[in-house]
């Protein structure tokens, strides 16, 4: 596992970062790419490059936890 960092900086009123050339490298994305900011749980998050079937994802994920979420709280005890 790789550690890489970068510093943030003021941009207006925005707060951006430059990403290094590796990580765009590996994520293989280019100039004008939009990006995914996914919720780990943990605290962080999860950076990917935007894919239209994400939304659906998660929302079907979303329909899920609701749905069942009963079940799932009796599993886990």
């Amino acid at each position: 596992m790789d550690i890489l960092t970068s510093r943030t900086r003021a941009q207006g009123a925005s707060v951006v970062t430059t990403l290094p050339a590796e990580v765009v490298r590996r994520l293989g994305i280019g100039p004008g790419d939009e990006l995914e900011w996914i919720e780990d749980g943990l605290g962080g998050f999860r950076v990917a490059p935007h894919a239209p079937e994400s939304v659906q994802v998660v929302e079907a994920h979303a329909k899920v936890m609701t749905e069942y979420d009963a079940v799932f709280r009796a599993l886990a005890k």
